[in-house]
């Protein structure tokens, strides 16, 4: 289950000791995280917090507090090397509620301790970044990423197989090894798709139409030539949020969703 679904769970959740919410900003693209900014302020913010507890809170809310910050500081350490824009941290001090997610959408750092945990910046994200998702396409291979709340939750790849004139798909993106079987296959595989393209692209779009429907996402981006995703979304009867006329193909998943929401919002 996606961050999406699981905050309605989110706010059903209450602690009276404590929950503990971290929102830590860990963009690399800003100029002071490449000095480990996000450690300070990590160190800073539960230190803060600490204090806090120590001055208001009973002898077992410090010791949970600090079993919990402890844990925190613990498992941000070992993700640092798989961080992208932000990571978020929530547990409850009896254990039943414990959350940790790396997303590729920014966030403003915060730290909170409360009976509930602080949910504000993720509905803003749900506002932001819905459901959606973005399909790249490249003549005869097509990549579908489904994407909410700067996660990755799904892909499919679509491809047009020349034996079965029909298209195929896998999961994940593995593109890269169903056209390297050599280079006669390859151009006969183009040269007929450019023959067909437009009633291939017709057959492809009911499908894509169905993904989106079934994953309840309020439209889809299209990424790639301007030539090919011209010629898909005149068939397509999802709503087309955005087109990004560009080859990301050579792109890892994460890195294309980085570049659609940096257009989105430019």
């Amino acid at each position: 289950m996606g961050l999406l679904e699981e905050l309605k769970n989110y706010k059903k959740q209450h602690d009276d000791t404590g929950i503990l919410t971290i929102y830590l900003n860990t963009d690399f693209g800003e100029g002071s995280q490449h000095k480990g900014e996000w450690k300070i302020r990590l160190k800073n913010g539960l230190k803060k917090i600490k204090e806090y507890v120590e001055t208001s809170g009973t002898q077992e809310e410090q010791k949970t507090f600090k079993k919990l910050a402890d844990l925190a500081d613990q498992h941000i350490y070992d993700q640092q090397m798989n961080l992208q824009k932000s990571y978020i941290f929530m547990a409850s001090a009896d254990g039943n509620f414990h959350v940790e997610r790396i997303l590729q959408v920014p966030v403003e750092t915060e730290f909170h301790w409360e009976k509930k945990p602080v949910l504000n910046q993720l509905e803003e994200m749900q506002s932001s970044y819905p459901a959606a998702g973005i399909v790249m396409v490249q003549k005869s291979d097509v990549h579908f990423i489904d994407t909410a709340l700067g996660e990755i939750r799904e892909e499919k790849h679509f491809s047009w197989e020349v034996e079965s004139e029909d298209w195929n798909q896998y999961e994940g993106n593995s593109a890269t090894e169903r056209i390297s079987s050599g280079s006669t296959q390859v151009d006969e595989v183009q040269q007929r798709f450019e023959e067909n393209r437009q009633r291939w692209y017709k057959n492809l779009a009911p499908v894509l139409d169905k993904e989106v429907k079934k994953r309840n996402q309020q439209g889809i981006y299209l990424v790639g030539n301007k030539e090919s995703i011209r010629d898909l979304e005149k068939h397509l009867g999802a709503k087309v949020i955005d087109s990004i006329p560009k080859n990301l193909t050579s792109k890892s998943s994460h890195e294309v969703l980085n570049k659609v929401y940096g257009e989105k919002v430019r």
